[in-house]
């Protein structure tokens, strides 16, 4: 499956599929618990402003460890949670469903780069990716890998909670607005990570900006690229706060205001932008053949499967002193015959509209209805395939 989602950032506000963020009775702005611009994991707790829903576990008097004792990727062991064994009988333990997950922004400097983490990242996609390679180009002293984390990178982390395994690729679409008119486009076109502008000022359109790991959830912009940093706008705007300067737009500072924790100034607001992108999510299914075999399922309680012309009424019945007996009605013949209005010899025909499965003590479990009828006579063998899906 590929759900779609749509992020739209305005004035340091972030509104998920265009919607509005609802304020309660009892809990002001927050009528989900969780702070707006947020997806509530659980949706629990719907504006209250106490008493909440809260999972819990009661102590039955035996000891459990929460985790086997194994060792981590470097060798070290880790001993197991137990906590648990410490506790009384009848001792609880809580947790909490005010859950939640945004997409955020974070403005990386050089210093917090050299940790490697999203550089060792980037050197899984080298295969489709020719911006992270680790060879050198044109007798050059550093390779294409580090001279985008040569300098501060703009990030956007997108939690998994949207996008499932991985986010689709080709569906990456970013859009740049200044007192709203759309300035910039960026998208993924080449299914391969690299984000091109395709929409923009001469300086920009068709360069490559920026980035995206698809299974990591992440989209970035590295400073080290000219067409990143390359202004999009002449309107001057405070990206950074009521301290910075005002500069004119550029990738560099999209995504501005996604719960970054920056206080922006009032000029900020004339700035906003939008993230659409579709998910990949796996469903389990279980694949199930029915079979309808020679001679099976060729006899219907459906009144039309019976004469009705035959006899006024297809109730009635005879009885005596000791005998009871339906009235005989035969059965509608409603074998196709080549010529018209013609009358072929008779043989049973049912038409199998809905398969019903059944578990081992013949209970009905599901109903499938069928896309349409299908006609099946004695000499006929049918196999339906169906799939259900495994919450």
């Amino acid at each position: 499956m590929h759900p779609e989602w749509d992020f739209f950032i305005y004035n340091s506000e972030v509104y998920i599929n265009n919607s509005q963020n609802i304020s309660g009775l009892l809990t002001g702005d927050f009528y989900k618990n969780v702070p707006n611009g947020y997806l509530s994991l659980y949706e629990y707790n719907l504006d209250r402003a106490g008493k909440f829903i809260y999972p819990f576990v009661i102590k039955q008097g035996h000891r459990i460890r929460f985790r086997n004792e194994t060792k981590n990727l470097t060798g070290e062991r880790k001993n197991a949670i137990d906590t648990w064994g410490s506790l009384l009988a009848g001792a609880e333990i809580t947790s909490s469903y005010k859950m939640s997950a945004s997409i955020t922004r974070q403005f990386l400097t050089s210093t917090a780069i050299k940790t490697g983490v999203i550089k060792n990242t980037c050197r899984k996609y080298q295969v489709t990716n020719p911006s992270f390679s680790d060879s050198l180009v044109d007798n050059l002293t550093t390779t294409p890998l580090q001279d985008i984390f040569a300098n501060t990178v703009n990030m956007i982390n997108v939690p998994s909670v949207f996008y499932g395994s991985s986010i689709k690729k080709g569906t990456v679409d970013l859009n740049y607005y200044v007192t709203g008119t759309l300035v910039a486009t960026a998208k993924d076109e080449n299914q391969n990570g690299q984000l091109y502008c395709t929409f923009g000022t001469a300086s920009v359109s068709g360069s490559l900006v920026g980035h995206v790991l698809y299974d990591e959830g992440i989209i970035f912009f590295p400073k080290a690229y000219a067409s990143t940093v390359a202004p999009l706008a002449d309107i001057p705007i405070k990206h950074g706060g009521a301290l910075s300067l005002a500069v004119s737009s550029s990738w560099q500072f999209f995504g501005a205001g996604a719960t970054d924790g920056i206080t922006h100034d009032i000029t900020h607001a004339s700035a906003s932008y939008s993230i659409n992108f579709e998910g990949t999510t796996y469903k389990n299914t279980m694949t199930m053949f029915c079979h309808a075999d020679k001679g099976e399922f060729n006899y219907s309680n459906n009144p039309t499967f019976k004469n009705i012309e035959q006899s006024s009424s297809i109730v009635g019945f005879t009885s005596g002193d000791y005998s009871y007996s339906d009235k005989e009605t035969d059965i509608k013949n409603i074998a196709s015959s080549s010529f018209h209005k013609g009358e072929d010899e008779f043989r049973k025909v049912t038409y199998i509209s809905k398969v019903g499965i059944y578990d081992e003590n013949d209970n009905l479990l599901m109903t499938v209805d069928l896309a349409r009828p299908y006609k099946k006579e004695e000499d006929d063998d049918l196999t339906f395939k169906i799939k259900y899906d495994l919450l």
